[in-house]
């Protein structure tokens, strides 16, 4: 029977298992800690979270199992690597205690340590780091919430030669401009957003919003509602403001909208420590920098971009707290429409047509065969969920009602937003004809939300339909989004019918399951492939291959390995092929500069160590 998008969550959500789900197959270098290798918050340094709660008695600090482990993945296949605790701060002046505290000095005897360069009897200062992860609401696809360096990796008792100007008593021979220095990974800690909750006051005639990091998109929209105004960057999932900056992510309005890169004005961050003390020092010199990027203004031309530094950064410069966003005006009319093609390549090239006409479509989505066919497998799913409300059951199965199975063929879905209704039509008639021009057929349109609502319904289902297509019945329950591999790759529009087209012809090559499909617009394409945790070793294989041909593709015509997921440590091994040596020494010499010790987010985006050779 027809079921809506809730029920496919509560489908998705009821055969969850929270075992790892193994995929060395398939994913990258997998992380160096596991679940079983972890004694909770034992790994943390001795008076780590005692000095913290004598500082702050109020700080929610959490070690439970649960905790830890929901804070140690995202909506990935990759497995999980938790935390060895869990911090939930409620203003900028205790993440500065727990970043300062995250990276300090003790004194060790050099008879525990082998190095052929110290003569025996001399002392080395000792580095102990603690590994940061800022967490929003757990959503991010490419492993960015993995702690892979947090104590059980090679890079723990690394002795190195550090400049004297990065500790806060460098002693009295200041012509000594390098010490020897033991670093050393003490655990990992996550610093959940959640209390950042704040939404300022939307001025008459203002185009902008302050919020808080751990603000839902949702929520905010809930809130602005009032005023006419909306934040328009719709990824889907209801991720926080600040992970959205965080990973630059975008969506189905991008192509008319922007992404995050364009959306953010301003924002105040915590950027780490770069000197450090011991532990009974405490100085303005160790103390962590709270920052604020950007105006309140719609553009500025003054120094260099630091907002768009932060963006895209995540989580690996500072801790973002609160965000200047701009806002739109809530469109007067809306209209979406629908339209079959015989072939895919036929699609992507009236999507390209319709952008090269401007016309101006407010959101473009693309969906291959598979697509198709997964939702139409949907509408025969049952979701035993008897308990619902009365109320939310009843416009569930109004809304299902009005759903069919669609021809299996590939689907064009275009949206169009205007201030008057004369105008929206007249886009919708031009990017009819266009799309009639490349033999499009059963071109359908609608105004009134259900109908819109039932006409998107097959791109608005999409994910929990593609990992519905390897269910199962029994206790095992089939595929979950911590089983299934969800990629991304951006190309150029001219390149877009033949990239899209040869990535889903490699999934029917191949014999895997998932559909191909994209935000057309912007040449922003997906591929959602779901993998059972007794899928064969050539099967997972076979999936990782699909992922690094649609990648090298995208490469190869001067596309971007991801659009929108970020990099996190899943596509990180990519970056050099887009940017050569030149560009991951400078994205090298940044992270060195504002996170030396290498504290935020290590593993992820780059691969550095800490602070040796650094050039100071």
């Amino acid at each position: 029977r027809g079921i809506n998008s809730t029920d496919l969550y509560n489908y998705h959500q009821k055969n969850m298992r929270c075992r790892r789900f193994s995929t060395s197959n398939v994913s990258h270098d997998p992380p160096s800690s596991t679940t079983d290798e972890r004694s909770h918050h034992g790994r943390l340094p001795k008076d780590f979270l005692s000095t913290l709660r004598s500082l702050h008695p109020d700080l929610k600090i959490s070690t439970n199992h649960y905790d830890l482990e929901s804070h140690g993945h995202g909506e990935s296949y990759h497995p999980s690597a938790p935390p060895d605790a869990v911090i939930y701060p409620k203003n900028e002046n205790e993440i500065v205690d727990i970043l300062r505290l995250c990276c300090r000095q003790v004194v060790d005897d050099i008879t525990t340590i082998t190095n052929k360069n110290i003569e025996a009897g001399d002392g080395i200062t000792t580095v102990e780091v603690v590994s940061v992860i800022p967490y929003g609401a757990g959503t991010s696809l490419e492993g960015h919430l993995c702690f892979l360096h947090s104590g059980n990796g090679s890079d723990i008792d690394e002795i190195v030669d550090i400049p004297t100007s990065l500790f806060n008593n460098p002693g009295n021979d200041i012509s000594d401009k390098f010490q020897k220095v033991r670093v050393k990974r003490k655990g990992g800690i996550s610093i959940d957003m959640s209390f950042f909750q704040s939404i300022g006051e939307v001025a008459s005639g203002d185009l902008f919003v302050k919020v808080g990091a751990g603000v839902t998109r949702n929520s905010l929209n809930a809130a602005l509602r009032h005023t006419g105004m909306q934040f328009m960057v719709d990824p889907g999932a209801d991720c926080t403001i600040g992970g959205m900056v965080a990973c630059g992510a975008s969506g189905t309005a991008a192509v008319k909208y922007g992404t995050m890169r364009e959306n953010v004005l301003a924002l105040r961050a915590v950027i780490p420590p770069t000197i450090v003390s011991s532990d009974i020092e405490i100085s303005e010199r160790n103390r962590p920098l709270v920052v604020q990027f950007g105006t309140n203004a719609l553009k500025s031309s003054a120094g260099y971009d630091l907002p768009a530094l932060l963006t895209g950064s995540e989580g690996t410069l500072g801790i973002i707290t609160e965000v200047t966003l701009r806002l739109h005006p809530i469109p007067s009319n809306v209209v979406a429409a629908s339209c079959a093609f015989d072939d895919l390549h036929s699609a992507a090239e009236a999507v390209a047509m319709i952008r090269m006409m401007g016309v101006p479509v407010s959101r473009c989505e693309l969906l291959d065969e598979a697509s198709v066919r997964a939702f139409n497998h949907s509408l025969y799913l049952g979701h035993g969920d008897s308990n619902k409300a009365t109320e939310s059951k009843s416009r569930n199965q109004q809304l299902s009602l009005q759903l069919q199975p669609m021809e299996v063929k590939p689907m064009l879905f275009l949206e169009f937003a205007g201030h008057s209704e004369t105008s929206v039509m007249e886009d919708l008639a031009a990017a009819q004809s266009i799309c009639m021009d490349y033999d499009g057929r059963n071109f359908a349109f609608a105004s009134d939300e259900e109908t819109r609502q039932a006409l998107w319904a097959a791109r608005h289902r999409l994910y929990y339909s593609a990992i519905a297509l390897r269910s199962q019945d029994g206790d095992d329950g089939g595929a979950t989004s911590r089983s299934t591999l969800v990629t991304d790759a951006c190309v150029p529009l001219s390149c877009f019918a033949d990239v899209v087209t040869a990535t889903a012809n490699d999934v029917k090559e191949f014999g895997v399951i998932g559909p191909c499909f994209g935000h057309a617009g912007d040449g922003n394409f997906h591929c959602i492939l779901p993998m059972l945790e007794n899928d064969s070793v050539e099967y997972k294989e076979k999936v990782s291959q699909v992922n690094a041909n649609l990648i090298e593709r995208a490469m190869s015509v001067g596309g971007t390995c991801t659009g929108e997921h970020g990099v996190g440590y899943g596509k990180k091994k990519y970056l050099e092929c887009m940017y050569g040596t030149g560009g991951i020494a400078i994205m090298g010499a940044i992270k060195k500069a504002l996170d030396p010790w290498n504290m935020m987010n290590p593993g992820k985006i780059l691969d550095l160590k800490a602070i040796s050779n650094l050039p100071l």
